[in-house]
């Protein structure tokens, strides 16, 4: 399995934290429709620091979505990323080596 995580800085957390239900509704679909998903995880720090981990069954699919998260998603999110503010700063496909959420 192949984990992509994408850590944003700067976000408004508040913010974030009052629009996450709306962003989902439009994040869910996108991404549950890729080739090879297999989940996500999002994780916030209180000084604005975000991971976004979205696993796929392998890195040929995980490759093949970054369309999705850096074209289509931007779009359909415009209006709420605006209030999040914060940029993403980093990307990068690992392998899941170990996994033991219960």
């Amino acid at each position: 399995m192949i984990a992509r995580v994408a850590t944003f800085e700067g976000v408004n957390v508040e913010e974030a934290q009052r629009t996450m239900d709306e962003a989902e509704a439009i994040i869910r679909p996108l991404v549950e429709g890729l080739d090879g998903y297999k989940g996500q995880l999002t994780l916030v720090a209180e000084d604005g620091k975000v991971h976004t981990i979205t696993f796929f069954e392998s890195e040929e699919k995980a490759s093949a979505a970054e369309p999705t998260f850096d074209e289509e998603m931007p779009k359909a999110l415009g209006h709420i990323f605006a209030g999040w503010a914060g940029h993403r700063v980093s990307v990068g496909h690992f392998f899941v080596a170990s996994d033991e959420r219960a």
